[in-house]
This record gives structure tokens, C-alpha cells and sequence, in this order.
């Protein structure tokens, strides 16, 4: 039963709509709820619902936090502390009423009221209670009259949508938007940096949709250095600077490539380097490889190694002669590292149709953001590509339901070359 806020129902109004109904109370339990709806002044508008998966319920029963992120312009996540959910409005074919401290089942029998006062009866035995409850005659054949308690229930709220979360990956694209206009250049270009820029972590965490750990992992990724409690990015070409006093200190020591020593790197440079940075890139290009008297001795990460000296030489615009670039490329490398044409994928192209054979810098991270404007692009710079060609340029739009390849036959025109299946634009003239 409904009725408006302000009347008042009466056992005898309710065994009138008991009768309308053509029901008999001994098919009824003694308490009768009265729902009544707000005044439009009293409506609360500020209430949402949320269908939950079974992690997000545990995230909240154990008190932890949930985000709500997103600018005006972005869809809105919501974050756990290791996950991100993307958030969509439904709707509902039935109308969802909300209603504080509604009995259900067996609590609306008085006795159960009377022992209870609230919902605390075992989920697996209430059906039975309910039902012995139902069966409970509260009025003979004869009409005889027994107790009908009234409880007036104030309706909160109707709705008619709720909001889905899905797990998804977080958005991560525009975390290097707000980093690059603070790039580290050197401490003799620190004066040119718009301090109204720089970015601490937690100033970093409000603009990006993704969880903490994921923005824990994907500052990482990028490389991204903590210098005075603000997170930049360090400038290709100071990079570069750093990489090379770093790996200069191998030939000077006459270290073996699996003896580097932390220690004397960092004693080396403090005064050429920022302390924080240089262990920042000692972390990023080497990694743990022989203990000696309790020592433990590092070792570059070779293919990481290269692949930048690589870019250090495709840098330059134009196109290379690839012979003379593999030997320039193989001879800027420290000695008894082994260069692979494999780690140019995501970097560069090869041409070896043409004579001499060629190749030129085509960075990944170059590339737009929007996924049909990148396919434009990789169309318009080579006409066919094999999957291990392209992957590296579309991987990162990759899913679980979605993996490149089904990028490919969605976005692309499959067609076989030589034996060889290749890709082209969907829409050819």
C-alpha cells in the first residue's frame, strides 16, 4: 500500500484493502507496512544505486576506499586500490523504491518482530519461517478480529536507473600530458621549469584515472624520477648524458658487463648527477646478477640498453643507409653487448625493398592517442604490414576481449602477400 506522507493509515483502512484485494488475513502476517512517498520539497536526489561485483562488496565491507575519478570531459572509473572499474549508467524495466528499514518475510510476523527487531534470522532457514508465518490464521471463518499492528515506511527515493562497473584497464594516456611540461633538462635549465607545474603524487593520482597501483606501476613504465617530491620526466637528451656517464665507468673500471658496482657508480657521478636521479636510472637499466663476499654486483639490462642507443641514432630526421646504421648502432653499444635488429620493433622501420636498404625512427609514443587516427597514420606510412610489423604500434588498445589480432580484422583489410598474411586499410580507393 502507498499513500501520501502526512496521512495516517489504520488497521481498519488496512483490512478494508485486505478485502478489496480479495485476500484473507490468514494468508498474512500481523504487521502491515505503509510505504509512503515523499513530498517533491523532501525528495532526496543526491541518492544513486550501484550494482556491485563480488570484489567491490568485499572492498567496502572491509572498509577500504573507493574512488569516484574522471575530469567533466572523461567518462567516470572507479578505482580500488589495485583496480579499475568503468562506471555506466542502466536502466531499469521496473521502478526501484528505497526504502529504510523495511521488514521482509518472517520479520513481519509479530512474534518474530517481538524477538528479533530487525532481520537477523539465517538466510537458508527464513523461507520455512516465512512461510509458517503466512500459515498463522489471525483471523477465524467466522470474521473474529485478532491484532494488526501498522508501520508507516517513508520512501526514500524512486528510481528508475542504477550505475554497472565493469573491470577495465586503466586510462593512463593522459599521465605523460601532465608530465612533459616539467621534463628534466639538466639543473643548469631548472630556471626555465614553470614551477606551477610540477606535480606531486597525490596531485597525480586526482587527475588520472587509474588505481594506485596501477599509477604505482605505470610511473614506472614511463620512467617517471621523484625529485624534491615532485615526479618528472627526464629529457631524452639529459637521459642520454646520464646513460652515457653510467656506461663509461664500465670501460674505465675494466668492469666485467655482470660486475657493475652500484657503490662506485654512485660515488662516481654524485657531483655530475642528481642523487635521485641517478639511483632512479641505476634501478631503470640495470638489474641484480652475482653476489661476491657479500656484494652484490649488477649488470645492464641489454636489450634496454640498446634499443635507446638505437634511438639515440635514429633521432636524427631522414632516412639511414640500414647497413651503415647496424654498424653505427653495433659500435655505440659498450663492448660484449650484442645489438638485434628485433629491438628496433616499436621504434623504427626497415625498408629492404629498396637499394641500399634503409631505416628510419617511427616511435610508437609519436603516434595519436585516438586508435582510428593512429590506423590513418599507419597506413599512410606503409602501405602493408605483417602482424609482428604493426603489433607494437596497437598493442597498447589491446584487451582481454579484444587481443591484436581481432583489433586487426575490426580496423583492417586482411589479405596474403607472398604467402605471408598482411594488413592494409579497410577503406582502399
Amino acid at each position: 500500500m502507498d499513500m501520501n506522507s502526512g496521512e495516517l493509515r489504520t488497521p481498519e483502512d488496512a483490512r478494508k484493502i485486505i478485502k478489496t484485494a480479495k485476500l484473507h488475513e490468514s494468508e498474512l502476517t500481523e504487521i502491515t507496512q505503509i510505504l509512503r512517498f515523499p513530498k517533491p520539497s523532501e525528495k532526496n536526489d543526491n541518492l544513486r544505486l550501484m550494482l556491485l561485483d563480488t570484489n567491490l562488496l568485499a572492498e567496502i565491507e572491509s572498509g577500504n576506499e573507493l574512488v569516484f575519478k574522471g575530469d567533466p570531459d572523461e567518462n567516470v572509473v572507479l578505482c580500488t586500490s589495485n583496480k579499475t572499474y568503468d562506471v555506466k549508467e542502466a536502466e531499469t524495466s521496473n521502478s526501484l523504491l528505497l526504502v529504510p528499514d523495511l521488514l521482509l518475510g518472517a520479520s513481519t510476523s509479530l512474534d518474530e518482530t517481538m524477538k528479533n527487531k530487525s532481520m537477523e534470522c539465517d538466510s537458508d532457514s527464513s523461507l520455512d519461517k516465512s512461510n509458517a508465518s503466512l500459515n498463522k490464521s489471525t483471523e477465524s471463518d467466522d470474521g473474529t478480529k485478532t491484532p494488526r499492528i501498522i508501520q508507516h515506511k517513508d520512501i526514500i527515493n524512486t528510481f528508475f536507473t542504477y550505475y554497472e562497473v565493469k573491470p577495465c584497464k586503466p586510462r593512463l594516456s593522459k599521465l605523460r600530458k601532465l608530465l612533459d611540461p616539467t621534463k628534466f633538462q639538466g639543473l643548469e635549465l631548472e630556471y626555465a621549469v614553470d614551477k606551477s607545474k610540477l606535480l606531486n603524487y597525490d596531485a597525480i593520482f586526482d587527475q588520472t584515472q587509474a588505481s594506485r597501483a596501477e599509477l604505482d606501476t605505470e610511473l614506472e613504465k614511463i620512467q617517471a624520477i621523484k625529485i624534491d617530491d615532485y615526479y618528472r620526466l627526464l629529457e631524452f637528451d639529459y637521459e642520454f648524458r646520464v646513460l652515457s656517464y653510467m656506461l663509461d665507468l664500465i670501460e674505465e673500471n675494466s668492469w666485467p658487463l655482470n660486475r657493475i658496482s652500484k657503490e662506485i657508480t654512485l660515488e662516481s657521478l654524485k657531483d655530475l648527477v642528481p642523487s635521485s636521479i641517478l639511483k632512479a636510472m641505476f634501478r631503470f637499466y640495470t638489474k641484480e646478477a652475482v653476489v661476491e663476499d657479500s656484494v652484490q654486483y649488477y649488470q645492464y639490462k641489454q636489450d634496454k640498453v640498446c634499443s635507446f642507443l638505437a634511438r639515440v641514432l635514429l633521432k636524427s630526421a631522414g632516412k639511414f643507409n640500414l647497413a651503415e646504421f647496424l654498424q653505427a648502432w653495433r659500435d655505440s653499444v659498450p663492448e660484449g653487448m650484442t645489438t638485434d635488429e628485433s629491438l628496433l620493433s616499436g621504434i623504427a622501420l626497415i625498408d629492404k625493398t629498396t637499394i641500399p636498404q634503409v631505416i628510419w625512427g617511427f616511435a610508437e609514443s609519436d603516434l595519436p592517442e585516438d586508435i582510428n587516427e593512429r590506423f590513418k597514420i599507419l597506413f599512410q606510412t606503409r602501405t602493408k604490414w605483417t602482424v609482428d610489423q604493426i603489433s607494437p604500434y596497437i598493442e597498447c588498445y589491446a584487451t582481454e576481449k579484444m587481443n591484436v589480432n581481432a583489433l586487426l580484422t575490426k580496423y583492417a583489410r586482411a589479405s596474403t602477400q607472398d604467402g605471408v598474411r598482411v594488413f592494409s586499410a579497410k577503406h582502399m580507393k
